[in-house]
């Protein structure tokens, strides 16, 4: 006969043990999640970094054909670590970073070979599904190293710290978010988040793939030339969103009077030639 959980935590209790000196569970990663991170230069949460964990990057965001109007829902953890009107404040930064495997000329992980990275940049203009922003090419293989390396950092502290899709971690000591911006933005040289003074609700991050190998890569693209994959936006409540420069599906109405239309004109063409 099973004992239930309860009945366990009774009886830990009355034994005087505490279910605190039990570890607490890690956070999950796999590799090539794609983890976006959130810091604040001042005021309430400057001292901490949220990291959510979206899922993977070549599987969910690599040429994606559709829009997700919502990746995730985190607005009651941008309240808890920045306080209530983290929507508004122009000192909360945020972008995103991935990679499966930093070792270069390693196997392909579903298309991305080793030392494949993914990475932000802020959209000029507010503009989901449309590119905006400018990403520099990274032409030293040792450059993109560096970067799978740098992000590969922030996967293990993030593995570490106690979570589950999403941590807290302290802005400072060991490789966090902030550090990691610190240290030429994991490498790349240039800005990888967004602010805005209206609040990050008013910014977009263009996410880039950049391949350090095209073997094996599936889609393959010019090595260390960033390929534009789509955008991430965040609402004033907190939900994440990507959207992609996707062409709709014509309406049944459209497209029976582009019908109607052909054969209007085949009909005067005979009318023409009789």
């Amino acid at each position: 006969m099973q004992i239930q959980s309860k009945h366990i935590l009774t009886m830990l209790v009355v034994a005087g043990i505490s279910v605190a000196a039990f570890p607490a569970k890690a956070a999950t990663i796999t590799a090539g999640d794609v983890l976006l991170g959130f810091r604040a230069t001042s005021g309430t949460g400057s001292t901490s970094n949220l990291i959510v964990n979206l899922g993977q990057a070549d599987t969910i965001f690599r040429n994606a054909t559709s829009n997700i109007s919502s990746v995730a829902n985190i607005g009651s953890l941008l309240t808890s670590t920045f306080g209530a009107g983290w929507d508004t404040r122009s000192d909360l930064f945020w972008g995103a970073v991935a990679n499966a495997n930093s070792a270069s000329g390693d196997p392909a992980i579903d298309g991305d070979p080793g030392a494949t990275n993914y990475y932000t940049k802020a959209q000029t203009s507010l503009n989901p599904g449309i590119k905006t922003s400018t990403a520099a090419n990274i032409n030293s293989s040792t450059s993109r190293v560096a970067i799978s390396n740098n992000i590969q950092g922030l996967n293990t502290t993030f593995a570490a710290a106690t979570g589950t899709n999403s941590v807290v971690i302290p802005s400072s000591g060991g490789t966090t978010w902030s550090s990691s911006i610190t240290a030429s933005n994991f490498g790349v040289g240039s800005a990888i988040e967004a602010s805005n003074a209206n609040g990050i609700d008013a910014t977009g991050l263009d996410l880039y793939r950049i391949l350090d190998s095209n073997t094996d890569a599936s889609p393959s693209q010019t090595v260390g030339v960033p390929n534009w994959e789509g955008t991430f936006t965040i609402s004033n409540t907190g939900v994440v969103g990507f959207s992609v420069n996707a062409v709709p599906e014509p309406s049944r109405a459209v497209l029976a009077a582009l019908g109607l239309g052909g054969l209007l004109l085949r009909r005067r063409r005979r009318s023409q030639k009789a």
